[in-house]
């Protein structure tokens, strides 16, 4: 790379991590622009405003530096770069029927600008994902919550290692990096939990974090996406929220439903199986936090709330959206298994599953009529 764009979050504190960034880069003799995300999430204008400038300063290289939303970012502003075109271009939209697209940029069968990844922050593993997720909006329809602290996406981190450790990786070792990754998030917060305050400067409990974060990207290219992540990417044109934050709201009715799964299905050999690693968990994240739950739902239940997270109980939906949302979720979840598993198997979470998580995580609503306003 002789010349990057560095492209960043919008909050005031990337941008002045993001100068050290350009102070390293410049030292050595590689100049670079720097490019702020413009919303809190990836988008489709988003990434064609930043192909523009790239070209425009005559950038041949791409950094992605801070969250996953940067790095969906820049991961594809370096797949348009390279190919030429839009980023709508090389999206693949997935059920015609039903006009639904799932935004995957498939930047692993294209060439790709000179590419690097720094994550600043804990998340979903982002920068070792095998697609990229962009938002094309509907900017008539949004919804909104409080915005969490940073926390959030550790915990995000933690619920797809649990799922991925539930739903089975390809082998023994990788489910062993899913427990991993939910004890280093859940050790970390061990002293904040017993405090009752996070002290997000600490290097320990920040290097917990990150680690939780790449060990969940890890896994879930093994597993698949778990549900929690599916159902936050499904509400992706409806959020101007990082899926991170709509993925923790969900964490807890995820695994209510996961342990209602396995009561209801007694006796059967895989249920009885996801029963006990249910059960595991649960233990495991009670001996890496100190607090003792019931089971793995109200452990995170117990997290939300010590911290004052968001949750899912301010959402609104209306009922015509749900069938759509419902979908969407089930076609990334097969999606994604699709692109992981070597076997056969499938999510274990089905079209029925998923609505009921939203039915019991969210205010379901009746559209309101012309007349009615």
């Amino acid at each position: 790379m002789s010349k990057v764009l560095v492209v960043r979050d919008r909050d005031a504190a990337a941008a002045a991590r993001t100068q050290y960034a350009e102070f390293l880069l410049m030292q050595a003799g590689v100049p670079c622009f720097q490019y702020t995300l413009e919303r809190d999430c990836a988008t489709l204008e988003g990434v064609d405003h930043a192909v523009s400038t790239a070209q425009r300063v005559g950038a041949d290289g791409v950094v992605g530096f801070g969250g996953g939303n940067a790095m969906d970012t820049a991961r594809a502003v370096a797949a348009v770069l390279a190919n030429g075109g839009s980023a709508a271009d090389f999206v693949v939209a997935q059920d015609d029927e039903d006009d639904q697209d799932e935004l995957k940029l498939q930047q692993g069968q294209l060439d790709i600008s000179p590419l690097l990844l720094v994550p600043t922050i804990a998340g979903s593993g982002a920068e070792v994902a095998k697609s990229t997720m962009l938002l094309d909006e509907d900017a008539e329809m949004k919804l909104h919550f409080a915005i969490g602290r940073e926390i959030v996406p550790a915990l995000t981190a933690l619920g797809q290692c649990l799922e991925s450790y539930l739903m089975g990786c390809a082998d023994d070792t990788t489910n062993l990096l899913a427990l991993e990754g939910l004890e280093a998030v859940a050790g970390a917060l061990a002293s904040p939990l017993k405090e009752g305050k996070l002290d997000l400067k600490g290097a320990v409990l920040r290097e917990q974090f990150a680690i939780g974060s790449l060990l969940s990207g890890i896994v879930a290219n093994s597993s698949g996406t778990g549900a929690a992540q599916a159902l936050a990417m499904s509400m992706g044109g409806i959020s101007d929220l990082p899926h991170t934050q709509v993925a923790t709201a969900f964490l807890p009715f995820v695994f209510d439903r996961y342990a209602e799964l396995a009561s209801e299905n007694e006796g059967d050999p895989f249920f009885d199986e996801l029963r006990e690693k249910l059960e595991n968990a649960a233990d495991r994240l009670a001996a890496a936090s100190g607090f003792q739950g019931a089971n793995v739902a109200a452990w995170l239940r117990y997290v939300i709330t010590r911290f004052d997270l968001p949750t899912a109980s301010t959402l609104e939906l209306e009922e015509s959206l749900l069938n759509g949302l419902v979908d969407r979720a089930a076609q990334y979840q097969d999606d994604s298994m699709q692109v992981s598993r070597s076997d056969d198997n499938g999510a274990i979470m089905e079209k029925d599953d998923l609505r009921a998580i939203i039915d019991n995580a969210v205010l379901v609503v009746e559209p309101t009529k012309e007349g009615d306003k």
